[in-house]
Order: structure tokens, then C-alpha cells, then sequence
């Protein structure tokens, strides 16, 4: 075999293997599915993020008709298809992955040509043709590859953690709106009550049995109930408001109704601290993706670890000189790292390993907190409301029966009687309030465990086959 069969026989298998395409494909599918996947389970909803992704976001059809009734269900699957905030998400995940089959080309190569002149007429003009590939794509494609890969594993995650928060949002809401609503229903029984008062009150003072001042304090009582039901409505279709934007329909007008109730949040069965804390740190979706940011961060310091060894380059030259001979040359380039030894290049990707290893710590402190946090505001709101029910109010709605009975049996004044009634819709407003926060507390609460109380206590896995 001669030397120049062997340089031959090198070059072609250089030159297939700079001419190979890319294993990893751009398609975003799998990872929109697996993205879909890890949310299913997390948001409340019976309704599949692969279904709610099937239909172009702007479609509306099939859900609801915008006038009936609405249901905290149906607001859920709303969001989940007509909100562009996760269709955005599903946009970087693909983004992501065509970095992914990015990283895994090889650079294209170099052609460059060349074509003498004579000056002195008498010689024949000189060629040149030269093919240049570098080569330390090679080495170093499986970090590159590493790289990209925990990426693409940690925007799913985001991805997908952007969904469980999207629902959580639409779940306050709603229960902010299901509170206004009964507000506005509390206000309004209070204003019937006044003006009934009112009417009483200016009755008996021209019968001459009680003074004038009393009908003043009525009047003024039943214009701030008035003041305060006004109050309540615009409170009311702000929380409306808010929802359809939540929803993905911030245009739509506020005349619809709403169904839905604050008991099922107070018949559950309180998780235990040791529960909620394991997962906080296991199971929610953001700290899965800090994690996989870790591991992007370490495999970005092991490439510029590469920036110590020389770069190399191949090419493959084609001449021809002034006397017309012709020579095929094959040749390398080296790269030695003297000046630049790579040296700050590494410092700063290990600062960044560093930066994402104590971001993730904060990540997993800040969720424990959180969880702890919901625990203790949801026992709390929940003392609350059994101390309300079944003692303040309860109590003050049976005094407002005797002092009314006793009123019209000429017993009580209008003034006690209206203190009375005050007081009992004060403890009536407060423990409407309390049933809110023990609502928004276990949204929370659930939120700050990855999304669900149902799901296994394992960490989320973002490729099909992983170990858990």
C-alpha cells in the first residue's frame, strides 16, 4: 500500500465523518409530549394538556359558550388551552430542542480557491483549491451534546411547572371571584335590611314614638350600605375581570354566572409538615429543573476544560504550480494554547456551577418555606372558619332573631336592633374573608408540593425510561 493510497484513505473517512448529519432531530414533539405528560396530574383538571394543546390556542369552541354558567373545571380547561402564556412555554421548549440538534452537527467545511496570474507571461497561471474541516468537534461533541440535552430537561420542566402555576392562578381566582360574589349577596341582604329599618323607623317617628334623630341614623346606616354594595359589585366584576384574562379571554364581558363553593377545601384531611416538606423538595417541578441546570452547568466546565488541549484542523489542499504540476496535499492546523491557556474560561464555568448549585439550594429552601408556610395559613384559616361558623356567627344570627322579635314587640329600640344586625354582618364578612384564605391557603399549599397531594413521592422524570 502506498503512502498515498493510505493519506487517501484518511482523508475520505475525514470527510465522511464531517459530512455526517446529526443524530438528534429538531422535531419538538416528543419533548412537547413529555412536557405535557409531567403536568397531567398537577392541575385539577380532567381535562389532558395533549388534548388542551391539540387546537390552536385562539380556538374557543367546544368548551363553553361564554354565556352560561361557569365552573371552576371549566375555567381550569379554558386556561389550559386559550392561554398564550403556555403556548410561549411550548415555544422554548421547541427552541430548545433545535439548540439539542444543533450541538450535535458538526462545523461545515472550508473550501477555498485560489487562481495565480503570471506576471511575467511566460509561465501558465497557478491553481489552488484547498478544503479545510476542524476536527475538535469531535472530542467534544458529547459535552456539547451534555449540555444542551440538561437544557432542553430543565425548560420541559419549567415548561410544564409554568402550567401547575397557571392553574393555581385560576384557582385563586376563582375563589377571589366565588368570595365577591357572596360579598355582593351579603351586601345586598344588609341593604334590604336597612332600607326595611329605615322604613320602620320613619313610621314610628311620625306616630311620635321615637325621635327624629333615629330616622337620621337609619338614613345614614342604609346610604352606607348602599356605599358598600356598590362597592362590592365593581369589586365583584373586578375579580371577573381578572379570571377572563386568566382564561385567555381578557375581551369577553362580565355577564355570566358563576358556580362553585369554599367546602371542599375545609373537609380535607390536613397533610402532615414531615409530608409536605418531602414534597416540597421531591416532587415540585422547579426545583427538578435547578437540579438539571446544575448538571448543564457541570458539563459546560468539563468542555472548557477542552480549552487546554490544541484545536486541530485538517485540510486537504489541491495545486498547481508555474510549471503545471500538480500535487495533492494533505496538511493539519494546531492550535497551541500559550497565550490563551484557557485558564479564565474554566475559572468562570466553574463559578457558574457554583452559581447554579447555590441557586438551586435557594430554589429547595424557598419551596419548603413556601409549603410550611401554606400548611400554617391553611390550619390557621381553617381554626378560623370552625370558631366563626359554629360560634360567632351562629350566635349573633340567634341574638339578631331576639333583638327583631323584640323590636316588634315594642321591647328593643331601632338603634339596638341595627347594632345588632351590624355586628352580626361584621362576623358574617369575616368569616367570609377566612373561608377565602383557607381557600387561596390550599392552593398554595398545593402549588408548593409539585401541584397535587396524588402524586407519587418521586422526583419528575423528564425522558421517557429515566430512573427516578
Amino acid at each position: 500500500m502506498t503512502i498515498n493510497t493510505t493519506w487517501a484513505r484518511r482523508t475520505a473517512l475525514i470527510l465522511l465523518l464531517a459530512g455526517m448529519p446529526g443524530c438528534i432531530t429538531a422535531d419538538p414533539e416528543a419533548a412537547i409530549e413529555r412536557t405535557a405528560g409531567l403536568a397531567d396530574g398537577r392541575t385539577d383538571s380532567s381535562l389532558s394538556m395533549e388534548d388542551a394543546w391539540a387546537k390552536p390556542f385562539t380556538d374557543r369552541a367546544g368548551i363553553w359558550d361564554g354565556r352560561s354558567t361557569l365552573e371552576l373545571q371549566t375555567a381550569l380547561e379554558l386556561t389550559l388551552r386559550n392561554d398564550p402564556e403556555l403556548r410561549r412555554q411550548l415555544a422554548l421548549v421547541a427552541e430548545q430542542q433545535g439548540s439539542l440538534a444543533q450541538s450535535s452537527l458538526p462545523p461545515n467545511p472550508v473550501v477555498g480557491f485560489g487562481l495565480g496570474i503570471a506576471i511575467d507571461g511566460m509561465s501558465s497561471a497557478p491553481a489552488m483549491v484547498q478544503l479545510m474541516q476542524q476536527l475538535t468537534w469531535i472530542w467534544t461533541m458529547n459535552d456539547r451534546i451534555d449540555i444542551e440535552d440538561k437544557r432542553l430537561q430543565a425548560r420541559i420542566l419549567d415548561a410544564a411547572n409554568t402550567v401547575v402555576d397557571r392553574a393555581s392562578t385560576v384557582r385563586g381566582s376563582f375563589a377571589n371571584l366565588l368570595h365577591a360574589e357572596a360579598m355582593t349577596r351579603l351586601r345586598e341582604a344588609y341593604t334590604q335590611t336597612t332600607e326595611t329599618n329605615l322604613e320602620l323607623t320613619e313610621a314610628l317617628a311620625k306616630a311620635g314614638e321615637l325621635p327624629l334623630v333615629e330616622v337620621d341614623r337609619a338614613r345614614i346606616d342604609h346610604r352606607a350600605a348602599k356605599a358598600r354594595l356598590s362597592g362590592a359589585r365593581r369589586a365583584a366584576r373586578t375579580r371577573k375581570l381578572e379570571l377572563l384574562r386568566v382564561m385567555g379571554w381578557p375581551e369577553h364581558s362580565t355577564d355570566f354566572e358563576i358556580e362553585g363553593n369554599f367546602t371542599e377545601m375545609m373537609a380535607i384531611e390536613p397533610p402532615s409538615e414531615t409530608e409536605v416538606i418531602e414534597r416540597a423538595v421531591i416532587v415540585r417541578l422547579d426545583v427538578a429543573a435547578a437540579e438539571q441546570r446544575v448538571l448543564a452547568a457541570e458539563a459546560n466546565a468539563r468542555l472548557q476544560g477542552w480549552r487546554r488541549v490544541p484545536e486541530v484542523g485538517f485540510n486537504l489542499a489541491w495545486q498547481e504550480n508555474f510549471t503545471g504540476r500538480k500535487a495533492l496535499v494533505p496538511g493539519a492546523s494546531v492550535s497551541i494554547p500559550v497565550l490563551d491557556d484557557g485558564y479564565a474560561a474554566i475559572a468562570q464555568a466553574d463559578a457558574r456551577v457554583e452559581a447554579a448549585r447555590l441557586e438551586a439550594a435557594i430554589i429547595r429552601e424557598d419551596a419548603i418555606e413556601q409549603a410550611r408556610v401554606a400548611l400554617n395559613q391553611w390550619h390557621r384559616a381553617r381554626q378560623q372558619v370552625d370558631l366563626f361558623e359554629d360560634g360567632l356567627v351562629a350566635s349573633a344570627r340567634e341574638v339578631v332573631t331576639r333583638s327583631e322579635q323584640s323590636f316588634k314587640a315594642g321591647v328593643t329600640g331601632a338603634t339596638e336592633l341595627l347594632l345588632t344586625q351590624r355586628r352580626m354582618i361584621q362576623l358574617e364578612v369575616e368569616l367570609l374573608d377566612e373561608k377565602l384564605l383557607a381557600s387561596l391557603a390550599w392552593v398554595d399549599l398545593e402549588n408548593a408540593v409539585g401541584g397535587s397531594f396524588q402524586l407519587p413521592i418521586e422526583r419528575p422524570r423528564t425522558k421517557t425510561g429515566e430512573a427516578s
